[in-house]
């Protein structure tokens, strides 16, 4: 507990020098005898809620409805509007898309993307581990989404149902600044602070930083995180530019939060109760819990090869540790009441990434052709793992919490880790064969390096040369209407995350698509529909028998429906909308039933938010919003489900001049419910909703 105790206070001394740093890049632009204007950095336009691009993500400025593919973006209003604190919440507006349990409440992005679970995804383009990589959506400009593989673009990630790309936040806005206060049910105040400031007539700076204090709804399960992400960027006005993006965070929680177990009688289990080792239960013994420190750089650079040409190189470093003591179940079959648990000591995880990328852009023609080409080459690396740990046994009564049987000792567990390189060379072309149709073509080529080491000694290594096309068609009758076919498959290394002796084959992902994407209301309003059919084979998932180990298993399918809306229906009234139809099951596999469904993947989810800005009262705006889960599988092999849910969220604002008040109530009607999934917490353990809380947030901006 001292040890916790001391990092909260280390956490504090973070926010006061989140608050000097932006105080000094306050002053040294205040000081100015005149304001200096930096070059404007290129924004997304917006439609209220909706986006025309997504350059981030598609690697190429062209605009959406000329891709033959689903992509969606949730704006940053979005995010604000909804009081948007958590990774998990980011997406709940994404047809196809719904939060996973994380690894132990760590705040890791886990996905599961039309059906398939990703604890992968990306920052500003470049691969995101995310099994212990804390982030605060503080320094978050707007999330991207891309449906299905393309591993055309991104062979190396390692996502299979599809890509969320967070977006940083960059100079450029001009000498602005924010400063905000949260508080909120359940102890929560959190400040947050964004500064841009432009430095002379070339160079800008950004700097955000988050600070934020939570006893959350569960016993034993409070947090205290910081953050702070500084940017600068230099442009010369002609087409040079150079950015460096860095990012630190760290949090720190009293307890390692896995929920509770998923069992069949989950719905009569205690929801605020912590399944674990809490402090002080037994003499001498420091309880559960978890310590994440992420940072990260990027380094971009951008130039203009004459006026129909870009050379662009990036890179990125990011390391993310994890110390932790946590308690897991042995088992979702309890004797009885009681239930087998293991407690792993003093954990020491981590992850480092390196990569590295080279792209040229070009717009040109040939004869009555135009081209959008894109060839580029990049490496990454990744290595994860752990120093080992030591575990011991324990029962609890799911029912008695004042039942625990004593330690006992069981094992030692050596370190592990995992090693990943991937070359990758890729192209991609966007053909206007007339200025109705449009055709798309890309291919990369992978080379895959895989190691597995236990106790530093190299039990497994692989080598693997892969090729994963993409072909797509547009057909645009109409300037408002874009019907998109495409064909893609992706290979994704497998770089397994436990205690394992064995390297593996890629993951093969093949997906055909088809859509329409069709704007309304005078280009305010802008709508998708998709229908895919998505294969998944060589599948790294966790042995039933043992969760701290991975095996491949054989193939799987998603096919569905999906339709997203976003946009601006009158003027102060915008809406983002979903409904997705997803039928995930097992085709083939050696331990599991064929025709099984996935878990957590209901055959209907769908959500709608919307805002309204009165007219007729200057500032104020009022937000409401609905989210339905339909019911899900609770595990594979299938034994009992998750119960459907409609979940109600809402909120009021104020606008006077420089100052804004909002207040946003969750989960109005106190819905319980329940969150699975097999990235984060290997189908062992549910995570419940939050019972109805509400925060207000006051902020001004100068």
């Amino acid at each position: 507990m001292n040890e916790y105790q001391d990092e909260a206070r280390g956490a504090s001394n973070a926010s006061e020098l989140i608050v000097a740093v932006v105080l000094t890049a306050c002053c040294g632009v205040s000081c100015a005898e005149e304001p200096i204007l930096l070059p404007t950095v290129v924004v997304k336009d917006t439609l209220g809620y909706s986006a025309d691009t997504a350059e981030s993500i598609g690697r190429i400025a062209i605009p959406l409805k000329d891709l033959p593919a689903s992509i969606q973006v949730v704006p940053h209003e979005v995010l604000r509007d909804r009081g948007v604190t958590r990774t998990d919440q980011l997406l709940e507006n994404v047809s196809g898309v719904l939060a996973e349990s994380s690894y132990g409440g760590n705040g890791a992005t886990f996905f599961n993307i039309r059906g398939f679970s990703e604890n992968n995804g990306l920052r500003d383009g470049f691969r995101n581990f995310g099994y212990f990589a804390f982030r605060d959506v503080q320094n978050i400009e707007r999330v991207e989404v891309f449906k299905g593989p393309a591993g055309a673009l991104y062979g190396g990630v390692g996502a299979v149902g599809g890509y969320v790309n967070t977006v940083s936040k960059r100079p450029g806005q001009g000498n602005v600044g924010e400063i905000a206060e949260t508080f909120g049910s359940y102890g929560l105040t959190r400040t947050t602070l964004d500064v841009d400031r432009t430095l002379t007539n070339d160079i800008g700076m950004r700097v955000n930083g988050a600070y934020e204090k939570n006893a959350t709804f569960r016993d034993n399960g409070d947090y205290r995180s910081w953050s702070i992400a500084p940017a600068v960027s230099w442009n010369d006005g002609q087409g040079t530019s150079l950015t460096l993006l860095t990012e630190f965070n760290h949090s720190n929680r009293r307890g390692f939060d896995f929920g509770v177990p998923d069992v069949p009688d989950y719905r009569n289990l205690s929801r605020t109760r912590y399944y674990g080792l809490a402090e002080g239960v037994y003499p001498g013994v420091a309880g559960d819990y978890g310590r994440n420190d992420t940072r990260s750089a990027t380094l971009q650079f951008e130039q203009a090869l004459g006026a129909n040409w870009k050379l662009r190189l990036a890179s990125q470093y990011a390391y993310a540790h994890q110390l932790s003591t946590q308690t897991f179940p042995d088992s979702t079959v309890p004797d009885g009441n009681r239930l087998d648990f293991t407690v792993y000591s003093d954990a020491n995880e981590a992850s480092k990434q390196y990569s590295a990328q080279a792209e040229l852009v070009g717009f040109f023609s040939t004869g009555r052709l135009k081209h959008s080409l894109l060839v580029g080459v990049d490496y990454g690396y990744l290595e994860q793992g752990g120093r080992g740990s030591t575990a011991s046994g324990l029962t609890l009564d799911l029912f008695d919490p004042g039942y625990r049987s004593g330690l006992t000792p069981l094992t030692t567990y050596p370190s592990h880790q995992g090693q990943g390189k991937d070359f990758g060379v890729y192209g991609q072309d966007l053909i206007e064969v007339a200025p109705q149709l449009k055709l798309l073509a890309g291919l990369r080529a992978d080379r895959f390096v895989n190691r597995a080491l236990i106790g530093d000694q190299e039990t497994g290594n692989n080598r693997q040369t892969a090729f994963s096309p993409r072909v797509g068609v547009v057909w645009q009758p109409t300037d408002r209407t874009s019907l998109f076919a495409d064909w893609s498959r992706s290979h994704a290394p497998n770089v397994g995350h436990g205690v394992n002796e064995n390297v593996y084959d890629a993951e093969i992902a093949k997906q055909s698509e088809v859509g329409v994407k069709q704007t309304f209301v005078e280009d305010r309003l802008n709508a998708t529909l998709a229908v895919f059919d998505l294969d998944r084979s060589n599948i790294l998932t966790t042995d039933p028998v043992d969760p701290t180990r991975q095996v491949l298993t054989g193939k799987q399918n998603s096919r569905g429906i999906e339709v997203d809306l976003a946009g601006t229906i009158l003027t102060g009234w915008k809406v983002i909308a979903t409904y997705a139809y997803i039928d995930a099951t097992v085709r083939s596999d050696t331990s599991l039933p064929v025709g099984d469904h996935l878990s957590n993947v209901p055959r209907h989810h769908a959500s709608v938010w919307s805002t309204y800005e009165f007219r007729t009262l200057p500032g104020f705006g009022v937000g409401a919003g609905a989210y339905y889960v339909g019911a899900r599988e609770a595990n594979l092999p299938n034994t009992y489900k998750l119960s459907g849910y409609v979940r109600v969220d809402a909120s009021l604002s104020y606008q006077r001049g420089p100052w804004r008040t909002q207040l946003n109530v969750l989960n109005v009607f106190d819905r319980k419910y329940y969150t699975g999934g097999s990235a984060g917490s290997f189908n062992y353990t549910l995570d419940p909703s939050r019972p109805l809380s509400a925060q207000a947030t006051v902020s001004y901006r100068y």
